[in-house]
C-alpha cells in the first residue's frame, strides 16, 4: 500500500484539498475538493482557464454569467472570462470537486489562503496575487 501526503489548506469557510497538481497532470489541468461550511463563498471573480465545479454533497449555490442556480449534484461548467462565484447558504456543509485547465489555480488558492489567514487582506497584494495567477476580482 502506497501513503500519500495529504496537501490540504484553509480557504476562507473552507477547507481545500489537492487532488492532482499541474506537476502530475503535465500542466494540463488541476482538481481540488472544496469542504465548505455552511456560509462559505469565493468572491465573484473571472479566471484566464476553465473551470468545472462538481457538487458532491450537499447543495452550493453558484453563480456563472447572469445565472444563479442552487446544485446538488452535477457539472456546472465555466468557461475562461465568465464571472462566477459560490456560496454554501444553507447550513449544512457541503463539498465540491473543482477541476481548472492549465496549472495556476492550486498555487492561487495557497497564495489566497496565506493572505487570508489572519482576516481581511491587504489589497494591494491582493491585486498584485490575482494579477500573477490570471484571476480578476470583480464587484459582487
Amino acid at each position: 500500500m502506497n501513503a500519500r501526503t495529504v496537501d490540504s489548506f484553509p480557504l476562507m469557510g473552507a477547507q481545500a484539498t489537492v487532488l492532482a497538481g499541474g506537476d502530475t497532470t503535465g500542466d494540463a489541468w488541476e482538481a481540488l475538493q472544496l469542504d465548505l461550511a455552511p456560509g462559505a463563498r469565493s468572491p465573484r471573480h473571472t479566471l484566464a482557464a476553465d473551470k468545472l465545479f462538481a457538487v458532491v454533497a450537499g447543495t452550493v449555490t453558484i453563480e456563472v454569467g447572469d445565472e444563479v442556480r442552487d446544485t446538488d449534484g452535477g457539472p456546472v461548467w465555466i468557461p475562461a472570462g465568465t464571472p462566477h462565484c459560490y456560496r454554501n447558504a444553507s447550513a449544512a456543509p457541503a463539498r465540491m470537486v473543482v477541476v481548472v485547465t492549465g496549472r495556476s489555480q492550486v498555487e492561487f488558492l495557497r497564495g489566497m489562503s496565506r493572505l487570508t489567514a489572519d482576516g481581511p487582506p491587504d489589497p494591494a497584494a491582493v491585486a498584485e496575487h490575482t494579477t500573477a495567477h490570471g484571476v480578476t476580482m470583480l464587484p459582487a
